[in-house]
């Protein structure tokens, strides 16, 4: 299996970043802000944004991980009612994660706004999910994977696995 490097440490830092400033010319900073990071990798890619966005803001952020495996029931989910939702994920494709993960948040929640941010976007949805904030965008082929690589919670590269 052949694997191609998108993003380097200093690549995915430099994104990050522009988001936080997407996130904030999108969003505003009036309302108190409840992030959700999906899974594991989902929350690595929301610690390091919060981070940017806490950095110029005074803005309440609430930062929340949401295991989408077990519908959430680890920790149960802050109240979001007239709040900003921002709704993170490492990668987006199917859209089947952040659907199940909207749909729980809106189950028993009313927020004011709520928006989705993905550092890579494969494309190809299958579920009506809109993801305006992405870091890049790669529409993958057949036998291609994007996976974010994670160490100890931070994350280390995007890298492309190509079948050969």
């Amino acid at each position: 299996m052949q694997h191609i490097t998108l993003m380097d440490q200093q690549h995915i830092q430099r994104t990050i970043k522009r988001l936080a400033i997407q996130v904030w010319e999108k969003m505003g900073d009036a309302d108190e802000l409840v992030v959700f990071g999906l899974n594991d990798r989902g929350y690595a890619t929301a610690v390091e944004l919060t981070t940017y966005l806490k950095q110029n803001s005074e803005q309440k952020i609430q930062l929340h991980q949401y295991d989408v495996a077990d519908n959430g029931q680890k920790a149960p989910i802050p109240n979001c009612t007239e709040k900003s939702v921002l709704v993170v994920d490492d990668v987006i494709f199917s859209g089947k994660t952040m659907f199940s993960a909207l749909s729980t948040i809106c189950y028993s929640n009313e927020p004011n706004i709520i928006e989705v941010l993905s550092l890579v976007d494969r494309g190809h949805r299958k579920y009506p999910v809109l993801c305006e904030l992405t870091g890049i965008s790669v529409p993958t082929k057949f036998g291609e994977h994007i996976e974010v690589i994670i160490d100890k919670s931070k994350i280390q590269e995007v890298v492309l696995f190509k079948n050969v």
